[in-house]
């Protein structure tokens, strides 16, 4: 919102207050800091680009490391590089009104200190108490390039809604990726399993062959060899539920015994001892309360077993009583007939194969059940996960709608789920020594397979289908799900994230292009006015008018900074003379360095600061006065 003449109306916003070094390059600098627009300016070298740099790496705003390797590593080799072994201080006040300290070294974390100078243990940026935009050099043109630089842009828009939607999905991936695990080893277990059921039906067939089929005793022999399988079974059905007992208790003993060895390991000496045991060692008293509880289940599962147990061999020489008067009546049974005596042995070890076959069915059964309960919970990972996304999307989409009203000239739109990109990536890997050439096959799969429906086709080694949607072969489908199912790679397809794409444009002529099509001067015109939307958090970046014409400059950024200027706070390092002069800054930072080390030579508004800014700015004022007298002014 602005006021009639153009100006932003005062907002509550974050600010910076303050800028102290210590040691390197810019040691001794101590920069105050303004609302409004902020320019530090100086020759090549002087330390500006140093001190902007040291802004971001005080305040742990440094580049991501995963995805901006590059960038990070150069932002982090020029700090250690001008600080050595000095000391950053940043003063902040939040949009709230309090303020904070974050200080650091070349090799420290952040340590933030309230206002009393105590250290706090927060996080600013993190815990949402304060942040702030940075960009160094170049760094807006590269914007353009990267669909997910776009994404962080559009997001920053609504923080913290998109803050506590990506906290969820980390949470949910990580528990997608256990999941995963979990998944892999049940599908393994049944297929081993449903190997050995497989004899099942063989073995009922070739005992059937045995069995009499006609006669008068036949129903009486056909029933007696039925009672016979059933003992078969029986007699071995105390023992699997022993082991079943005795696996569970040998589980939740390793459980309390990893635990138990942790907190040793953890609360050592020096831990106890330490400069901190007064809250250590209440920790360790709570801690250990609750493996003492663990130990004492531990006691009284293993005791419980030991019972169970007890019972289940009074019961065993129970039925072991009983089956000696079946088996004898059996016997007596096939002794009538000399043809069945004669064939005992082989049923005998059939019935003996069918008793685990038939073991084998039962554990099979149990583990499908567990498997899914297992999908069950994914399942709600999954739909939970795609909840987050649409509302995320939705929240991305409003920002690109918003902007797209805001600049004419520019157009911002978002497709859900289009980045196909990780998702092919992870169906190419998948595919290799399949026989099938990975690309292609992964990039028609990514076009007509969501990766849960393509996970689907793949458990249910459902080729056909595949074949159906993708127009490939029976052989190529065939290969394409048996290379997708080996070793669980389906799941780990299924719980990809597909991210949205933006789409940012510029109107170029009559036609809009996108931003990775247009010119070097173009991108940075396309990207700046959207980083200069009003905002609660400060604006640094290092030469903002770099690959941009001086009519635009004026035009635009001159423009921009004057209707945000009360909402939020700007610092630039600019050589542009446009950005101070007609952008009226509030303060100007005049940088000189020696080569050897820096500093601030003179700060002030810029009537202030006039002279210098004519001198490095202009050229100095020979060289202003007679660009004047050849425009004819």
């Amino acid at each position: 919102m602005t006021t009639r003449d153009g100006q932003a109306r005062q907002q509550p916003h974050h600010s910076i207050l303050a800028l102290r070094v210590t040691g390197g390059f810019v040691g001794g600098a101590n920069l105050e800091f303004v609302d409004g627009l902020n320019c530090l300016i100086g020759g090549r070298g002087a330390g500006k680009t140093t001190a902007l740099e040291f802004l971001r790496f005080g305040l742990g705003l440094m580049p991501d490391p995963k995805a901006s390797p590059q960038r990070h590593r150069s932002v982090d080799g020029l700090v250690k590089a001008n600080l050595g072994g000095g000391r950053i201080s940043v003063d902040v006040r939040t949009k709230k009104g309090m303020r904070y300290t974050a200080g650091r070294g070349a090799n420290e974390t952040v340590q933030v200190l309230n206002e009393a100078g105590s250290p706090v243990p927060i996080t600013l940026d993190r815990d949402l108490i304060f942040s702030a935009d940075v960009f160094s050099q170049n760094e807006i043109e590269e914007i353009a390039y990267s669909p997910a630089a776009q994404l962080t842009l559009l997001d920053r828009f609504s923080e913290e809604d998109s803050l506590k939607i990506a906290t969820e999905l980390d949470q949910i991936e990580r528990q997608l990726g256990q999941s995963t695990v979990d998944m892999r080893r049940v599908d393994q277990e049944i297929d081993d399993l449903r190997a050995r059921a497989s004899e099942l039906p063989v073995i009922e067939e070739r005992l059937k062959s045995l069995a009499p089929v006609a006669g008068p005793d036949a129903e009486k022999i056909n029933h007696a060899h039925l009672g016979k399988a059933a003992r078969v079974r029986e007699e071995k059905l105390p023992d699997l539920l022993s082991l079943a007992m005795q696996k569970a208790t040998r589980e939740v003993t390793t459980t309390a015994s990893a635990l138990r060895g942790t907190v040793q390991a953890q609360f050592d000496a020096s831990i106890r001892d330490g400069a901190n045991r007064a809250v250590f060692q209440p920790m360790e008293a709570d801690v250990l309360a609750f493996v003492q509880t663990v130990g004492s289940a531990v006691t009284t599962v293993t005791d419980a077993m030991r019972t169970a147990e007890a019972r289940v061999t009074a019961h065993r020489a129970s039925l072991a009583a009983q089956h000696v008067v079946q088996e004898a009546e059996y016997r007596a049974i096939i002794s009538q007939s000399e043809e069945l005596g004669g064939r005992e042995a082989e049923r005998a070890a059939l019935q003996a194969s069918l008793s685990q076959a038939n073991a084998a069915v039962k554990e099979q059964q149990a583990k499908e059940l567990h498997r899914q309960s297992l999908g069950t919970a994914r399942g709600d990972l999954l739909r939970r996960a795609s909840e987050l996304r649409d509302i995320r999307f939705a929240l991305r989409k409003r920002v690109a709608e918003n902007l797209t009203r805001q600049f004419p000239s520019i157009r911002v739109t978002v497709t859900q789920s289009a980045e196909l990109q990780r998702y092919r990536d992870l169906v190419a890997d998948a595919l290799k020594g399949a026989g099938v050439k990975q690309g292609p096959v992964a990039e028609r799969l990514s076009q007509v397979f969501l990766p849960t429906e393509l996970c689907e086709a793949v458990i249910k080694h459902d080729y056909k289908g595949l074949a159906q949607k993708t127009g490939f072969d029976d052989e190529r489908s065939r290969k394409v799900v048996d290379a997708l199912g080996l070793s669980g790679a389906a799941y780990t397809i299924e719980a990809v994230e597909i991210d949205d794409r933006p789409c940012i444009e510029l109107l170029d002529g009559e036609t809009y292009k996108e931003a990775p099509n247009l010119s070097t001067g173009q991108r940075c015109t396309t990207i700046l006015p959207i980083l200069l939307v009003q905002s609660e958090r400060p604006l640094l970046i290092d030469q903002p008018e770099d690959n941009l014409d001086n009519a635009f400059v004026f035009d635009t950024i001159v423009t921009a900074l004057n209707a945000v200027k009360g909402a939020r706070q700007i610092i630039f390092v600019t050589h542009n003379p446009n950005i101070p002069v007609l952008g009226e800054a509030e303060r100007v930072f005049v940088f000189g360095s020696d080569g050897k080390h820096a500093s601030v030579r003179q700060f002030g508004n810029v009537d202030e600061c006039k002279v210098e800014i004519e001198r490095i700015l202009e050229g100095g004022r020979a060289a202003f006065m007679k660009r004047k007298e050849r425009y004819g002014y």
